[in-house]
């Protein structure tokens, strides 16, 4: 079942990394205007803000199997009929709508992934992780480009849908017949503002579900910042070419994924707060290093050093996730992870948009750097944790009450 898993990773990436090409390049193609890409990219996030908290409780009540299936058939066939009306109007509806259906589909695989955690061990957690973003950064915008040239966009479209058909078919492998009988918890099926709202009171009741989501929002600013603006930098200040731009994204994202794949085994070694100790401090090193004009060199080192950083502190998050879920239920504990991430990736994009604009987009490096410093400090600070996450008894004294605040809540 690990391997098919794996390979629900992988299909689940790669359709995002080639719609992400296809999107951008059909825009264009549509000759939008500056207003409308911004539409466009406001729309690729728009729905996912609002749907996670309510698409997490759906699937803990219900399971991940179902949600997965409908969020897979709903985005393909809205990815397959995008090229039908050659309007930007049209792009930026069918945009609208894959954003909405698109958590049914990463929180129930995320879901699956945390679930599965446990069985593999720290060792081959971040494989899940690696597998979707080798998808998602490598394969899928080299895929991409070469479909578009081969069969221009309706072929790249419906690419695109064939995988998330493909991940439809993959569940039925992936996800064993029990889990997919399973109807999660058996509450009622309410989604009242009053218990989409609770989800977020845990933030505070959960010590660690608070710290955790912090560090998920504050590495996807980062990711999210660097990945738009690095190549203006490089373009602007070093006077790099556009391909050499490029490949500053190509090597973070490659030292990344190399991370996700191999740092997971000294995580189980080391433990929870050495792993992040260590995570954080090549972290800041990175940014530190990215915050002065001191030479291309250093840019290129300081890139490479920020995907490891970044992937370390993604694997100790969902490891950390994982153990939060055993008590606080999978489905959950994957609604509020998928709604930090995605909001720490727009509020970096956003604010360091605004930001850069007055101070340079190569200075919010630096006090990016000073806040990992602090987090190290923080870190280092509290009590050695286990390779699963934060101490047993710790964490059993910080979920001790969270029954009877979900109780009070609902």
């Amino acid at each position: 079942m690990f391997g098919w898993i794996v390979l629900l990773a992988c299909f689940g990436g790669l359709g995002i990394g080639i719609a992400r090409v296809a999107t951008s390049l059909y825009s264009i193609e549509l000759q939008a205007s500056e207003f409308q890409l911004g539409l466009i990219a406001a729309a690729q996030s728009v729905g996912i803000l609002f749907t996670s908290l309510p698409v997490g409780i759906l699937v803990q009540r219900h399971g991940p199997f179902l949600p997965l299936c409908i969020g897979s058939l709903s985005c393909g066939l809205v990815y397959a009929i995008t090229p039908a009306v050659p309007n930007i109007w049209f792009l930026i509806l069918c945009t609208t709508l894959v954003s909405v259906a698109m958590p049914m589909r990463f929180i129930s695989l995320n879901t699956i992934f945390l679930q599965q955690t446990k069985a593999v061990g720290a060792a081959r957690a971040g494989w899940f992780r690696g597998a979707h973003m080798t998808g998602f950064l490598l394969v899928g915008p080299v895929l991409g480009v070469f479909l578009l040239e081969r069969f221009r966009f309706s072929g790249a479209f419906l690419a695109i849908a064939l995988t998330f058909l493909a991940t439809f078919f993959a569940a039925f492998r992936a996800v064993d017949r029990h889990s997919r009988m399973s109807q999660g918890d058996g509450k009622r099926p309410v989604l009242g503002w009053k218990e989409i709202t609770s989800q977020l009171r845990l933030l505070f009741a959960m010590p660690a579900l608070g710290r955790t989501s912090l560090y998920e929002f504050f590495t996807q600013s980062i990711t999210s910042f660097f990945g738009f603006f690095i190549v203006v930098i490089a373009l602007r200040n070093y006077h790099f070419s556009s391909h050499d731009a490029a490949m500053l994204l190509t090597l973070e994202g490659g030292t990344f994924v190399t991370a996700l794949f191999l740092s997971g085994a000294l995580l189980s070694r080391w433990g929870a707060k050495r792993f992040y100790q260590l995570s954080f401090s090549l972290l800041a090193t990175a940014l530190l290093l990215l915050a002065p004009q001191k030479g291309a060199l250093l840019l290129w080192a300081a890139s490479g050093l920020l995907g490891i950083g970044l992937g370390m502190v993604y694997i100790a998050n969902f490891i950390a996730y994982a153990r939060i879920g055993e008590t606080l239920g999978m489905g959950r504990v994957s609604g509020i992870s998928g709604l930090i991430g995605p909001t720490g990736g727009f509020t970096g994009s956003l604010l360091g948009g605004w930001l850069g604009g007055l101070w340079g987009f190569q200075t919010l490096f630096l006090p990016m750097g000073l806040v990992c410093l602090l987090f190290l400090w923080q870190v280092s600070r509290r009590g050695s944790g286990k390779a699963t996450g934060d101490d047993a008894e710790e964490l059993a004294s910080e979920t001790s009450g969270i029954s009877s605040f979900e109780e009070g809540a609902t």
